[in-house]
């Protein structure tokens, strides 16, 4: 849950790495005549039966298809992964197909740059006359040919690690992990069957005699961005990652592929069916479908353009104008849209939208109040009499480089690394003749970031985490529950954190607050150990769905991995964000931490 700040003539602003490896493969083409019969022309009934004993079970019997095969470079996050893909071009479409045989070894590489110290787990692939089926065991991924249907009998259970959860959001990694500990009271349930159904988008899935091939953007669509990547395609290569950095910029906008009318129809039926099925705050917004919500707004035309800067500005429109949930962002352009400034003057007057407008203007102001009190930059760690205030303004992601048992040091002092900050701030607060008797965690100007710090700074108030997340997709519902290890001895116990020392914990949060930043908060709320103190939260409920069009237009949205707080057994959105138990209309008062720690104070012992 990551809130990137909105930069949109860059052309990404994510880079993880990804690695792996392939083999180039020889340009071969495929041709089989269409089966065509003239108008009115009598069939001899008893050849046509003479030729289906010969055919062998499951050929094809209606319909085949001319089907080029070529080979394109692949760049698999870096340009210096350079690799081979087969793709399919289907009747002389320009649209490029993968074949369904080829999806494991792309899923490979991606699961392995997600999940290092998961391994990848095993694949079976069949086929049975217009199925083409991966098997994990039990779970079934099937590509249906004759019906033009992706099924699922379990979404969440063929995706999901060996060792994590099955709607898993925290996913320690290999030099934190044992820093948690989960907890006997976590709990799964599965969801139901999940059945993407393309005809009404008019997405053909497409079996030829022994081939099955499906849109390279669709399973984009439905499997590479489970995992946070896309697969881009400008006509000259394929490039798969979650963001584009500047190497891969250069080769993504050198393509030479053409927006025409195939593309577009192709594009925005595409985007209808993924925003259909994985926009995960679909039901807030009354949107019933996208197709009709872009033809109420009028985008429906500007999206089928002949111009690919118009539809581009289609998709921004949307984005800011229409979602404005602050974690769908416009990321990066297509590699057709040569004539940027044309662009800007489309985007240049919606700006952020109404709802990034007012974030990041509460932002601003936050921030001037802040530095009216403290000019140098604030401390991550301060103490103010008998208050202790901890500070950060990102949920920073968890470094490879830092070893997380050495003992804290004043160089922990940092906003740097929010983990290390927490074990820091446990250290000064509980060392002997400590003064502290009240620690706030000053959240007011906190826009996100990392899950799993998340996770920690939250037990290290209450003792233990409970991180409640749903599918809205598939219904699948997760409560992770952690505790951990603050003072670096190896034991899960009450000497760890916060919770049960007879301190007064508060929270100060603002609108600001947003994503994890919102999260925490209402984490807070649900416990009763921690007063919230400010103004209500941001919002920000559902994890970063990272997306892209089959234009090339990088975006994201709010995902349909959403998460909630749990009450008497049942999960409940945290879309709206956290009421203060204690309002503070002025931000001055925010930072004004003398006067601040007398009003504290006030509520203890009133």
């Amino acid at each position: 849950m990551k809130r990137k700040v909105l930069s949109i003539m860059i052309a990404c602003l994510m880079v993880i790495n990804i690695a792996g490896c392939g083999s180039p493969v020889a340009n071969e083409r495929i041709e089989n005549k269409e089966q065509t019969a003239e108008e009115g022309k009598e069939t001899d009934a008893g050849q046509e039966m003479m030729e289906a004993s010969e055919r062998a079970p499951g050929d094809p019997t209606q319909e085949s298809y001319s089907v080029e095969e070529n080979e394109f470079p692949m760049y698999i996050l870096s340009a210096d992964n350079k690799q081979g893909i087969k793709l399919y071009f289907i009747n002389g479409s320009t649209i490029p197909y993968i074949s369904v045989s080829d999806i494991a070894g792309i899923w490979k590489q991606i699961y392995d740059s997600e999940n290092p110290a998961d391994e990848f787990f095993k694949l079976d692939y069949s086929t049975d006359g217009d199925h083409a089926v991966y098997s994990r065991g039990p779970y079934k991924l099937d590509f249906d040919c004759e019906n033009d249907t992706i099924g699922f009998n379990d979404f969440d259970a063929i995706f999901k690690t060996e060792s994590g959860f099955l709607v898993d959001m925290v996913s320690p990694t290999s030099n934190t992990a044992k820093l948690f500990q989960k907890s006997g009271l976590s709990t799964d349930r599965y969801g139901k069957e999940v059945v993407f159904d393309l005809k009404p988008y008019e997405i053909d899935l497409v079996r030829n005699g022994d081939g099955y091939y499906v849109p390279l953007q669709t399973v984009s669509d439905v499997i590479f961005s489970f995992y946070g990547s896309m697969a881009l395609y400008n006509g000259d290569c394929v490039i798969i990652c979650p963001g584009l950095d500047e190497k891969l910029t250069e080769i993504f906008r050198s393509g030479s592929g053409v927006w025409n009318e195939e593309l577009a129809k192709f594009s925005y039926d595409e985007t209808c069916f993924v925003l259909d099925n994985e926009y995960g705050l679909k039901e807030i917004h009354a949107i019933d479908s996208f197709d009709r919500l872009f033809t109420e707004t009028g985008l429906k035309i500007e999206f089928l353009s002949g111009d690919e800067v118009t539809a581009e500005g289609a998709l921004y429109k949307l984005i800011y104008l229409y979602l404005g949930d602050l974690h769908s962002q416009f990321n990066g352009l297509s590699y057709l849209t040569k004539n940027r400034e044309d662009l800007l003057k489309i985007v240049e007057p919606i700006g952020s939208g109404l709802a990034g407008t007012s974030w990041e203007n509460d932002k601003s102001d936050l921030r001037a109040a802040r530095e009216a009190y403290y000019p140098d930059g604030v401390p991550a760690y301060e103490e103010v009499g008998n208050t202790a205030y901890i500070t950060f303004d990102v949920f920073a992601d968890r470094s490879p480089d830092i070893d997380y048992f050495a003992e804290p040091t004043e160089a922990d002092n940092s906003q740097a690394d929010t983990i290390r900050l927490m074990q820091y701030a446990c250290q000064q607060i509980l060392r002997e003749d400590s003064p502290v008797e009240n620690v706030v965690m000053d959240l007011s100007i906190n826009g996100g970031g990392d899950t799993c710090t998340a996770e920690y700074v939250t037990a290290t108030f209450l003792g233990q985490a409970d991180f409640s997340t749903k599918n809205q997709l598939s219904g699948a519902m997760t409560d992770a529950v952690y505790t951990i290890d603050t003072n670096l001895d190896g034991k899960f116990d009450e000497k760890d954190t916060l919770a049960g020392k007879g301190l007064q914990l508060y929270c100060l949060e603002s609108p600001a607050s947003f994503s994890c930043g919102n999260y925490v908060p209402n984490a807070f709320k649900a416990s009763h150990k921690v007063t919230l103190l400010g103004q209500e939260s941001g919002g920000g409920s559902c994890a970063i769905h990272p997306l892209c069009t089959a234009g090339g237009s990088q975006y994201q949205v709010s995902g349909y991995r959403r998460f909630s707080v749990m009450k008497n057994g049942s999960f409940y959105d945290i879309d709206r964000g956290a009421q203060p138990d204690h309002f503070i209309a002025d931000f001055n008062r925010f930072y004004d931490r003398k006067r601040l720690t007398e009003f504290i104070n006030s509520l203890n012992y009133s």
